[in-house]
């Protein structure tokens, strides 16, 4: 939809703005509802499709949805972002409803967020069909600066081309906040308090005779609703923010995709003034985003991809973006994925998929191919030939040639062509288009026999017997001394440190460091999930990772030069740890990739199971430490023990004895550390 080129008609109309103290565990930081119309013969019933972001940790669906009739759409584990902490993730699931509704989500003691969906099933006088309702875009989790105004824009579509108008919810008066009714876009002015504010939208459609009208003497067609909560945080002055550059996508962009086509999107940000710390982005399930990459000139840049198999997604799905900094967020952009509907296949079409031969063979009857020049049909591949008689067109070429793609669907290994007609005039002419996708789907079963024969050896083959262990050591002390003194983080450190640590004696940071004894080469130590406790039962752990990936700033993973150790930097006071002593658990494997030349997937940016990965993985372990000193003490004491090795894990008991304890070194200021850690090291069955 084309958005009308009017300059700034602002309705001051009414706003709910909740302060509230801080995000905490189980907050609902942002939920969308789209609806989509289950038939044309005027159902009472519509089917809606609801996005939520949660703080962590991630809820499980059956906390969200308690109303039954949910079907889940997670197709691997869910996205997941950092800021603001303590890190959100996203869930995505549909149910039928009826065509006026009203859902309602809480968690724990949060107020509840309703979303209101509304969809009139009668036919249009002037289309002669069921009016389609709009669709909103659910943004990333919103940051702003408290001083600095800005503008956010709520992404909308409409696939009859309808006049979009948004107006809020709710009839609270908000000071700071102002809506463009008609390009649905939110003004924050500057100067509100330091806080969560809930704002909750209503994105309605109308046919386009009332442009020119007020919208009360309109009457909509349908409704849908978002609900935002915006987070104001306290800036170093209005700071130029991260601004996206060459080849990313504009704001509103629209991409047609075709059954099984793959598309990539590049994100490329310039941040002079602060590190990005991630890109946050909102996206269908399925999505891909590849790992940041740290280019020249302040540049950061992600690939995301994604793959239309067979779903009842909406037809259109959008994907929002931001660029994250630890006190800055750059403007919020949305695209839309418009999955093209295809029309079926006539009787008497044959593909066939010969996976001995690798080849994919096509028959295809020309009856209803009417008006179509059939010399100029080809596939991805011109070269390849594409043969037709009186009766049918057909086509025999190699999975491993004429243009086709093999990409990964879940589990299943997806080969893709298309044939397509080619006019050789540029000039405008009657002669019809055929673009018909073709594809071949091998499911992980079945990828055996001669041709699909994979043989992966055993974990102890591969990688020798290994074992893991856990260490804590001060800035610039330990066995990586010179890497920890002048550090390379991934993210910004804390603005401010906790200065209350010091009177109490308590440490201010601490590393972590996890070490491997692997010695293959190649071998990448990977981290997935760290907690602490105060406890050593871990009762009630607090996150310190997530998937790898720092939850919240008072983590930071420092870049090392040796793949088979992890540091992270834990900075105490922006932790809140309260006790004096701490306990750490940290989920940890190996991997090796089969191509020299790939590195395996960074699991602080990449979720589990979101992309096959050409690489072998050991079993995951449970690393856990014992009591962990919090407090300077003034005695010296040194103990150490090598670590024993831990044997196969596919042949030996699944829990494993791991001792080891750091020596204590003297510090410069007279003060001493005594750590000794015994760790645990607990297998995970598969």
């Amino acid at each position: 939809m084309t958005r009308p080129n009017l300059s700034w008609v602002v309705w001051v109309l009414a706003v709910s703005l909740l302060p509230l103290a801080r995000i905490t565990a189980g907050s609902i930081l942002g939920a969308a509802v789209n609806i989509e119309l289950l038939d044309q013969d005027r159902s009472q019933k519509v089917r809606a499709h609801y996005s939520l972001v949660s703080s962590l940790p991630c809820p499980a669906l059956d906390k969200l949805c308690d109303e039954g009739n949910c079907i889940d759409q997670l197709i691997s584990s869910p996205v997941i972002g950092v800021l603001p902490s303590p890190g959100w993730c996203l869930h995505q699931w549909q149910k039928t409803i009826p065509k006026n509704h009203t859902s309602t989500f809480q968690l724990g003691s949060e107020s509840a967020v309703s979303l209101y969906s509304r969809a009139d099933l009668s036919v249009r006088l002037d289309t002669n069909h069921v009016n389609q309702p709009p669709y909103v875009a659910l943004l990333p989790p919103v940051r702003l600066q408290a001083a600095c105004p800005q503008e956010i824009l709520v992404n909308v579509m409409d696939l009859d081309g309808d006049e979009i108008r948004c107006r809020y919810k709710k009839t609270d008066l908000g000071e700071f906040l102002q809506l463009n009714e008609e390009t649905c876009t939110l003004l924050y002015e500057g100067g509100a308090n330091l806080g969560q504010y809930s704002v909750e939208i209503m994105v309605e459609d109308f046919p386009l005779s009332v442009k020119n009208q007020i919208q009360s003497e309109a009457k909509p067609f349908s409704t849908v609703s978002v609900h935002l909560l915006i987070t104001v945080e306290n800036g170093a002055g209005c700071s130029v923010v991260p601004e996206f550059t060459g080849v990313s996508p504009v704001g509103g962009a629209v991409i047609h995709v075709l059954p099984f086509e793959e598309v990539h999107v590049n994100i490329t940000v310039d941040s002079r003034v602060q590190s990005v710390s991630e890109m946050a982005v909102i996206g269908p399930p399925g999505l891909f985003i590849s790992p940041m990459e740290i280019g020249p000139n302040f540049q950061s840049s992600v690939t995301l991809s994604w793959v239309r198999g067979p779903n009842q997604f909406t037809h259109l799905l959008s994907i929002c973006f931001a660029a994250n900094t630890q006190s800055l967020q750059s403007n919020v952009r949305c695209i839309w994925l418009q999955q093209t509907q295809t029309d079926p296949l006539p009787p008497g079409t044959e593909l066939k998929c010969k996976e001995r031969e690798l080849q994919m063979s096509l028959v295809l009857p020309i009856t209803f191919l009417k008006n179509l020049h059939f010399s100029d049909l080809q596939l991805n591949d011109p070269s390849c030939p594409v043969f037709y008689n009186s009766t049918h067109v057909t086509a025999t070429f190699p999975l491993t040639g004429c243009g086709t793609k093999r990409v990964h669907l879940g589990s299943e290994l997806l080969y893709t062509n298309t044939l397509r007609s080619i006019n050789p005039n540029s000039t405008i002419s009657r002669v019809a288009t055929l673009i018909l996708p073709l594809a071949c789907r091998i499911p992980g079963q079945q990828a055996k026999g001669p041709a699909f024969k994979i043989s992966i050896p055993e974990e102890v083959k591969t990688f020798g017997a290994v074992s893991f262990w856990l260490e804590f050591h001060l800035p610039g002390e330990g066995p990586l001394a010179k890497e920890t003194r002048l550090p390379r983080l991934r993210g910004s450190p804390p603005v401010r440190m906790a200065r209350d640590l010091r009177a109490t004696g308590k440490m201010e940071m601490l590393d972590l460091h996890v070490f491997s004894n692997c010695s293959l080469a190649r071998a990448e130590l990977m981290v997935g999930q760290c907690v602490e406790s105060e406890t050593e039962d871990f009762t009630n752990p607090r996150p310190l990772l997530n998937q790898g990936c720092a939850s919240g700033n008072g983590t930071l993973e420092i870049l090392t030069s040796t793949s088979t150790v992890r540091i992270f930097r834990l900075y105490l006071g922006s932790l809140g740890i309260k006790g004096d002593t701490m306990y750490v658990e940290c989920v940890v494997h190996l991997c090796v990739t089969t191509k020299q030349t790939n590195r395996c997937s960074d699991p602080c940016t990449v979720a589990p199971g979101s992309a096959i990965v050409d690489s072998i993985l050991t079993h995951s372990y449970t690393v856990r430490s014992g009591p962990v000193p919090l407090i300077k003490v003034t005695e010296t004491s040194t103990s150490t023990a090598n670590p024993t090795q831990t044997a196969n894990p596919v042949a030996q008991p699944s829990t494993t004895q791991v001792t080891t304890a750091s020596a204590s070194r003297s510090l410069d200021t007279g003060a001493f550390w005594i750590i000794a850690v015994s760790l645990l090291a607990l297998m995970l069955l598969p």
